[in-house]
């Protein structure tokens, strides 16, 4: 497929698409690394506010990114296990 053909073919999903309405195009198979992104802009807004120095900012937001996608990966485990081995082991009334 060249670039335009599938540029025609997005466009119109694209200029279509009301956000906060509607969910965005094309992001269903890879909406779990935006986790990633958004650990980031979270860590750098807080730390700016709370780093007293600004050359730790980029350590202290690289760990508090590590540890919220951590966070994130074992609550998803978690509730993994608890969905699909714990819950099918209760008994059926």
């Amino acid at each position: 497929m060249t670039l335009l053909a599938a540029v025609d073919a997005v466009a119109p999903a694209v200029l279509a698409w009301t956000p906060f309405l509607q969910p965005a195009p094309h992001v269903d198979k890879w909406w779990w690394a935006l986790i990633v992104p958004t650990a980031v802009g979270i860590a750098l807004a807080y730390k700016a506010t709370r780093t007293r120095e600004l050359v730790l900012l980029p350590r202290e937001a690289l760990r508090m990114s590590v540890q919220i996608v951590a966070a994130v990966a074992g609550i998803a485990l978690g509730l993994y296990l608890l969905v699909i081995v714990l819950l099918p082991l209760l008994p059926v009334e």
